[in-house]
């Protein structure tokens, strides 16, 4: 579906209706994942999401709310995995190690681990996914399994509305309608995100490793496929910042910003406008060879990853590494993603190839690898000098960046919030499972924000995080509520607390949100 229908699609008429039913649901703390039944039909869906409360309060439409629930807990007849197997919304919608060795110890039998378990899909995965939280992806074909195929990060599914536009200076005839994955021809077909879903139903979820439709696999009908795009839009952020606007409380951080911006500094803006996916000359996104793909562990048996492009090709057409032999399929180059996100979905790059802190991500454009990629002299050409990243702009850009991300996960628990207040107001106790995960997930991003504020040298907004613990406290307390009314006075507790923390961080860092962030 072409961008400029997504703001009808996710602005759809609200269904309002006074009868309240059972919806199925996530279980929460990894309990389930991809364990669901294919019976219901996307009317099905609709229908139940018709009596889900936050359709009913006009929080969510029903389009958003059976997307998710197809996003969420369609099998579609493969081997139980879900997109919520790899894009799990308790982990930022992505998965790594620390979320893939936790649900180790929780579940070693969850369908993402399936490919250890059933001796038909010992090929669909490898160890990599265990070891890294990296996954085995055939973007190049099928026609060679054992050595076509490429080792990369799952990407997280937020704020895909602002992100995956292509740039224009890339449209062509063989060009995808959207730049998805990291290579931005994630997609099989149009290369739309509408398509993305039958990839990743070919890719992961397939009984055997034929992947034959109808019979490894059952494909997404039209319906299905809408609904999926309508919740995976309505995912994050729905504009963009302007960074020229925005003032940060801390110096360090809004020093960051200026560095960020100053073509004779940082650089960052031109690449990533106003810390998004997309390039300062057209506001769309664009695929540049950085360099990255030279990083560690890109391997696989015998070819490495090349980026775009690759698809058709019957033998290896690129030197990834530089080292005197071609290696791999592509042309070099992976698509931008944002950056606003970036710091709370680590590790980084493709190949999560970098540590946990922004900071490393960060280093790499100090590295030679990006100066002398096609991306560092194209930028050196424009500016006319070499590009130089003292340590001290270094730290600080990562102070911008993880500023940014806290106030981002601060106004997406803001929203979860408040949709719980809203439907205890409302319904009291029907159907307070929906308004204590909504407090639950509430918190999960809480932590996230403590986490990406939590930095080595000098302290990053204490009192924000000081008050965000009370504002756990306060989730705690309307949990173990024995009302609603309680509930509700735990919710506003919190609320409050979340918002004087977010004021800390200055002005204009203004979010709109989608409401696929009350799904789950």
């Amino acid at each position: 579906m072409p961008s400029s229908n997504w703001g009808s699609l996710i602005l759809a008429p609200l269904v309002a209706l006074t009868v309240l039913a059972s919806c199925a649901r996530s279980a929460p703390d990894g309990e389930g994942h991809g364990a669901a039944s294919s019976a219901l039909s996307a009317e099905d869906r609709l229908a139940a999401c018709e009596q889900d409360p936050r359709v009913v309060a006009g929080l969510v439409t029903r389009e958003i709310c059976a997307g998710a629930d197809i996003f969420f807990r369609e099998t579609f007849e493969g081997n139980g995995r879900t997109c919520g197997s790899c894009h799990p919304v308790e982990n930022n919608f992505t998965i790594d190690f620390p979320f893939v060795d936790a649900l180790l110890d929780l579940n070693p039998f969850d369908p993402l681990f399936v490919y250890e378990h059933v001796p038909e899909l010992t090929d669909l995965e490898n160890h990599e996914l265990k070891k890294n939280g990296l996954i085995r992806e055939n973007i190049d074909g099928f026609e060679d399994l054992a050595n076509k195929y490429v080792i990369r990060g799952v990407p997280h599914t937020l704020s895909l509305a602002t992100s995956i536009t292509p740039d224009p200076m890339h449209e062509g005839a063989d060009m995808p309608l959207h730049r998805t994955g990291w290579s931005g021809d994630g997609a099989p077909g149009s290369g739309s995100l509408r398509d993305f879903l039958t990839g990743g139903i070919t890719q992961h979820l397939p009984t055997d490793m034929s992947r034959e439709p109808g019979v490894s696999f059952r494909l997404p009908t039209e319906q299905e496929l809408d609904l999926t795009l309508a919740f995976q839009v309505s995912l994050g952020r729905l504009n963009e910042l302007d960074l020229n606007q925005v003032k940060l409380t801390d110096l360090e951080a809004n020093d960051g910003r200026l560095a960020f911006l100053d073509p004779q500094r940082g650089r960052c803006n031109v690449c990533h406008a106003n810390a998004g996916a997309n390039h300062l000359d057209t506001g769309r996104n664009r695929n540049l060879d950085t360099g990255a793909r030279k990083a560690p562990g890109t391997g696989t048996n015998g070819a490495f990853d090349g980026g775009f492009g690759g698809l058709g090709l019957a033998a290896p057409n690129i030197d990834v590494l530089g080292i005197g032999f071609l290696n791999g399929f592509g042309d070099g180059t992976f698509n931008t993603p944002p950056i606003i996100e970036a710091a709370d979905t680590p590790p980084f790059f493709h190949s999560n190839a970098f540590g946990d802190d922004i900071e490393a991500a960060i280093s790499f454009y100090a590295r030679a690898d990006f100066k002398d990629s096609p991306a560092g002299r194209e930028l050196e050409a424009r500016f006319g000098t070499p590009l130089q990243l003292p340590d001290s702009d270094l730290i600080k850009i990562g102070r911008l960046l993880r500023v940014l991300n806290a106030a981002f996960n601060l106004d997406i628990a803001k929203q979860r919030l408040h949709a719980a207040r809203v439907l205890a107001g409302r319904f009291h106790d029907t159907r307070d499972d929906v308004q204590k995960r909504l407090m639950e997930l509430a918190e999960v991003e809480i932590d996230d924000a403590l986490q990406v504020l939590r930095v080595a040298g000098t302290p990053l907004h204490p009192v924000s995080r000081y008050r965000l613990r009370q504002a756990k406290a306060e989730i705690a307390a309307g949990l173990s509520a024995a009302g609603w009314s309680a509930r509700q006075g735990g919710i506003s507790g919190a609320l409050q607390r979340v918002q004087n923390a977010r004021g800390e961080f200055g002005s204009n860092i203004t979010f709109q949100l989608g409401q696929g962030n009350l799904m789950y």
